[in-house]
């Protein structure tokens, strides 16, 4: 007879624990790791293209129906990126996929997610706050005629901006799977996400070239690529949270 983790599909994997249940840390790569996290997604999007094609046609439909109610999609996300983390583990482990896997996130940690969701609200409405107030100074310089103070407003402006998307989403990439598969509290795994982030910024800078040559690719395919694209950069996320956050007893044997 199976044992229940056997059973559950959507059990985290024993290994992402650790022996001794304490929270994992973020450790620095390499910046060539992130030309790996490609690649081995690749071959988890091989293991099950059609479901994984699936899954994320299933997760745009749900986001622009809850993105008619405001702020809703963004509450709703980091469960839904959970369930997909989930999913994607799974199959990493050897399990199969299955279509309830999205909302797997929700049936195991509903409100750490809700949570998750909130935190990440506030921080954009934040970010766009500081960015309306860097902007306002911008019009003001503008408008005095202040051509220096103008250029100084907007050098300002667009590194506050692009850094604050930037840490966003990616907060949003790995934080959920800290969530469900680490068990964090919605703010540590927030602040933890954070610091993966900042310990790498080179991997990161790499990631999203890459990122944006693969939305080239789904642009010179008029959207067709968008089909593979999709869902492998959802799998990256997986893989990135794989390199980057290991459980203490684990980095202490690599040592």
């Amino acid at each position: 007879m199976k044992s229940e983790t056997q059973q559950d599909p959507y059990h985290p994997p024993a290994a992402s624990t650790g022996p001794s249940g304490g929270p994992p840390r973020a450790q620095p790569v390499s910046a060539g790791n992130a030309v790996l996290w490609l690649s081995e997604a690749w071959t988890l999007f091989r293991a099950s293209p059609a479901l994984l094609i699936l899954l994320w046609l299933v997760q745009l439909l749900i986001m622009a129906a809850a993105n008619l109610v405001p702020l809703a999609g963004t509450l709703l996300m980091p469960g839904l990126m959970a369930g997909f983390l989930l999913g994607i583990a799974g199959l990493d482990h050897g399990r199969p996929l299955a279509l309830e896997t999205l909302i797997a996130g929700f049936k195991s940690h509903p409100g750490p997610l809700l949570v998750l969701g909130a935190l990440l609200l506030l921080l954009g409405l934040l970010a766009v706050m500081v960015g309306g107030t860097l902007l306002a100074v911008a019009f003001t310089a503008m408008a005095s005629d202040s051509g220096a103070g103008l250029m100084l407003g907007t050098l300002l402006i667009l590194p506050v901006l692009v850094g604050a998307f930037l840490l966003l989403v990616l907060a949003m990439w790995w934080a959920p799977g800290l969530v469900v598969l680490h068990h964090l509290a919605p703010g540590v795994a927030l602040r933890l996400a954070l610091r993966g982030i900042t310990l790498n910024l080179l991997p990161v800078l790499v990631y999203g070239l890459i990122l944006l040559l693969l939305y080239l690719l789904v642009v010179i395919t008029a959207g067709l690529a968008a089909l593979v694209v999709g869902p492998l950069v959802i799998i990256t996320a997986y893989t990135s949270y794989r390199d980057i956050f290991q459980h203490p007893a684990t980095t202490d044997q690599n040592r």
